[in-house]
């Protein structure tokens, strides 16, 4: 096996993969212990930039290593491999960047990376309407944060991002500042697959199963990098909170009805994605910025995970669905405990959540995703259960407000400049993300009864296309490609 592998090619961009991982870990654990940062050749290390570069290193050494294997013997390989070694430097280079000319670079250069990596096998007519649609929007993101930087150029006159959130935040509500925020917003949206931007994401099953891996993991969280270096104009940005708040609800209602209604597994990860991505929005819009970092973090890592395992069989379940009335039921209680858990644990690490909206309503999303856990093991009760489900929504709530506390001590100095929005458009954007957190969870009590009317079972085939929003993006991208997907063969793409 040792012979084979020394034999396979790429591996010493392998081990410089790995070794570009081990610099991003040494440099959180500098900047960690010693709180300083480093300016220079266009790059800003500190705290925050060294775990997304971490992150996207870590998982791009892990999906390299990973895709050796899976394509040994493609004559294609050797091409694979050397986009992918591109993009995730590229994507390294993207979360380290202070610099919005490089910014730009490598945010071009990453997109770039994916699509040759999505068009791997280019033979294949299934492959190439995705990639074209992702082309396609990457464009529209393109030039919405290349008009933020020649913004940011002419009217600040200069394109070192650090020196330009300090002039922008000394008068934040100049229409400069609050045109760069909602452009950096949009372009955000276009690579982080929200909505109307998303309907390709769960149509690229042709790509190699790395590249789902390491897009589904570290490259679609370029949108929330993007927004969490311009944190500080983002929360000065009325427009850009509405949009953030409002795109990412209806996108992560939409990924998660639609992923409900999936067969196949890859599509049933993706549309998880695309929900979770617009959780990440919302968590963004709030401003609870630490928050979305660890968000990225534990999503990045878990869905690189699931892509690469994504062969196995999964056991089945053992639980089944309560009737809607018993499981409501079995929510609320949960949702009660779970509240009470938090809002103690919260009081004794000194974290007062009433002065800021944001962390207000993630308290009590995070309260009824614990109370899904609930109705799940009270469907064969026991007193074994009982106290084990008592004590798992102890311990994770404990653990969850530890980390958000934890984070937003080691994370404060990127985010020292943001200014929480307190006022009614903090907190009625707060309630409008539990609002449509609670539409869910009723929604998710009620799919079985509503699988077993003609309506209901309507409504699944309609989730399980994504409500036709492929369809939509399909037209237009026949609009602008008049060539057929493979010559000598007609497109239906």
């Amino acid at each position: 096996m040792s012979n084979m592998s020394l034999k396979m090619p790429g591996r010493w961009t392998e081990v410089i993969l790995w070794g570009l991982s081990g610099v991003s870990a040494v440099g959180l654990i500098w900047t960690g212990i010693t709180n300083d940062e480093w300016i220079g050749f266009g790059h800003h290390v500190d705290r925050l930039s060294t775990t997304l570069a971490l992150l996207v290193t870590l998982v791009g050494a892990v999906t390299f290593r990973f895709s050796r294997r899976y394509l040994l013997g493609e004559p294609g390989q050797v091409r694979f491999l050397v986009w992918h070694a591109l993009a995730v430097v590229s994507a390294m280079l993207l979360m380290l960047s202070g610099n919005l000319i490089l910014l730009w670079a490598t945010w071009m250069l990453t997109g770039l990376g994916l699509h040759k990596l999505l068009t791997h096998y280019a033979d294949r007519p299934e492959a190439l309407p995705p990639a074209r649609k992702k082309f396609l929007i990457s464009r529209l993101g393109d030039v919405a944060l290349i008009s933020a930087i020649l913004i940011v150029a002419i009217g600040y006159g200069t394109t070192d991002l650090s020196l330009f959130l300090s002039q922008a935040m000394q008068n934040p509500h100049t229409s400069g500042v609050q045109t760069v925020g909602v452009l950096v917003v949009i372009a955000a949206l276009t690579k982080s697959a929200q909505f109307p931007f998303h309907s390709w994401l769960p149509e690229t099953m042709e790509a190699p199963t790395p590249v789902s891996a390491l897009m589904h993991a570290g490259i679609i969280n370029a949108g929330g990098a993007l927004l969490l270096k311009f944190a500080p104009v983002i929360s000065v940005t009325p427009v850009a909170v509405i949009l953030l708040i409002s795109v990412g609800v209806f996108t992560a209602i939409l990924g998660m009805v639609s992923m409900w209604a999936q067969t196949n597994i890859k599509r049933t990860l993706a549309w998880s994605t695309v929900s979770q991505m617009g959780f990440m929005m919302i968590q963004l819009g709030l401003c609870v910025f630490p928050a979305a970092v660890l968000h990225i973090v534990g999503h990045g890592l878990y869905k690189a995970w699931n892509f690469l395992a994504s062969g196995w069989v999964p056991a089945q379940s053992v639980f089944r669905p309560l009737p809607p009335g018993k499981h409501l039921s079995w929510v609320g209680i949960g949702t009660m405990f779970a509240g009470v858990c938090l809002g103690a644990s919260a009081w004794m690490i000194g974290l007062d959540v009433l002065h800021h909206p944001g962390e207000a309503a993630l308290m009590v999303v995070l309260a009824l995703a614990l109370a899904q856990v609930w109705p799940v093991v009270m469907s064969c009760p026991t007193i074994k259960r009982a106290l084990v489900t008592v004590f798992i929504t102890l311990g994770v709530s404990v653990l969850a407000v530890g980390m958000y506390r934890g984070a937003t001590v080691f994370y404060a100095p990127s985010f020292e400049q943001v200014v929480i929005p307190s006022g009614v458009l903090g907190w009625i954007s707060g309630a409008s993300v539990v609002v449509s957190v609670m539409l869910l969870i009723l929604m998710h009590a009620f799919l079985a009864v509503l699988s077993r009317s003609p309506r209901g079972r309507a409504f699944r085939i309609h989730a399980l296309h994504g409500f036709y929003c492929g369809a939509v993006a399909d037209r237009v991208v026949r609009m602008v490609y008049s060539s057929p997907l493979i010559p000598g063969v007609k497109s239906h793409a």
